[in-house]
């Protein structure tokens, strides 16, 4: 496992700021690699090592290489900045990354960071694959929407909990045109946070819904 930093600095009001995401990159030979992306000020690492334990899985289970990020706050104008600075590292890196030039990315993400990278993912053609939790809808419901019928409702999976504050703008995505085929799934009794017993789907999420096919998913064992 490698860690890093990128920096880079923002104008705002003519004053620089100085950015920082933390990078952890876990490298494999093969064509996949899995992104981790946490809400605002969320920790590489992420609460109770939740994305180190996803990363080190995916990486043994699969066989694919995994890169997370931190996703500190810089301000409410700069929402996708950090996100667009990792997938143009990792574009730039893969080599380094997997091995190859001919990569794929699958890409977990949670919250803001669920939210950013559904509007902006159709941008990136080597985005293959996208898993939504809890998506925070109130960072743009109408954007998010559009992100996903031009990046496409067949590769794109949705995990909300049934107690989370978003459950009613997940459950309309599908009446939206263009996205009739995405699939939604629901944990009773989840969180925004995936806490409690719910934090064990949170873990099992990505393996199943990127890495496994709909056959293999056990979704009635783990919702």
């Amino acid at each position: 496992m490698n860690v890093m930093q990128l920096t880079w600095q923002v104008d705002l009001n003519n004053i620089a700021l100085d950015c920082t995401v933390d990078v952890a990159i876990h490298p494999s030979d093969g064509k996949v690699v899995l992104l981790t992306i946490p809400g605002v000020d969320g920790s590489v690492d992420g609460f109770m090592n939740k994305y180190l334990l996803i990363a080190e899985n995916i990486n043994k289970k699969h066989g694919a290489a995994a890169v997370r990020m931190s996703n500190p706050y810089i301000t409410s104008y700069h929402w996708e900045q950090n996100i667009r600075k990792i997938l143009s590292y990792i574009d730039d890196n893969s080599k380094i990354i997997s091995g190859r030039e001919d990569f794929e990315l699958r890409i977990v993400g949670h919250s803001a960071g669920a939210a950013v990278i559904a509007q902006i993912a159709w941008e990136y053609p080597f985005i293959s694959r996208l898993l939504l939790i809890n998506p925070a809808t109130k960072l743009g419901l109408a954007r998010i929407k559009q992100g996903l019928v031009e990046f496409g409702a067949e590769k794109t999976m949705v995990l909300v909990g049934s107690e989370d504050p978003s459950l009613s703008d997940i459950e309309s995505l599908s009446e939206t045109k263009g996205l009739e085929s995405l699939r939604t799934e629901i944990a009773e009794g989840a969180d925004h946070y995936f806490s409690g017993e719910a934090f064990q789907i949170f873990l099992q999420a990505p393996s199943l819904y990127l890495f496994e096919t709909e056959e293999q998913i056990p979704i009635k064992a783990i919702i």
